[in-house]
């Protein structure tokens, strides 16, 4: 069978960063309870600042979310960079994709993968990158700009025809 699209892609740490930030944020139920748990907590604390009452479980409460944010951003994004680096970086960060009539096969420097295109779990598009996802929080990173002529219009038939 002969090959539809071949492309040759660098992955580099911020992309990686910025694929998963895209995953957290894609998690619409854990970010409104986030969201929502914050609110609370802050409505808590700033009630009991003003009357005065319970002092040190309302600067507890905003230091624990204070962290719980941090956590959620900037500990995410560390956590990213760390895994980028022991895993991704030796072992992936150069791939080959290759894009076939039903399927997808993926060339690192440890491996290869088919991926039909039937068992993709949902494909996502952003302003530099697409992102083919094979469950909802593993997927292979496509930057835009490496895309040759006809690659982003595949897909997004892919997109359509598999309901993703």
């Amino acid at each position: 069978m002969e090959p539809k699209y071949t492309i040759h892609t660098s992955l580099s740490e911020e992309e990686f960063i910025r694929f998963n930030r895209y995953l957290i944020h894609q998690n619409k139920r854990s970010m409104t309870i986030i969201i929502v748990s914050t609110l609370l907590v802050l409505a808590f604390a700033i009630d009991h600042f003003i009357r005065g009452v319970n002092l040190p479980i309302a600067v507890g409460l905003l230091v624990g979310m204070l962290i719980a944010v941090w956590n959620i951003t900037l500990g995410a994004d560390r956590k990213a960079k760390k895994y980028y680096r022991s895993y991704i970086a030796p072992q992936m960060a150069e791939q080959t994709l290759t894009f076939f009539e039903d399927h997808l096969e993926q060339t690192t420097p440890t491996g290869n993968g088919n991926i039909p295109y039937a068992q993709l779990h949902k494909i996502y598009r952003t302003k530099t990158n697409i992102y083919l996802m094979r469950w909802p929080q593993v997927g292979t990173i496509l930057p835009l700009a490496s895309c040759p002529e006809g690659l982003v219009d595949y897909i997004m038939q892919i997109k359509q025809q598999h309901s993703l």
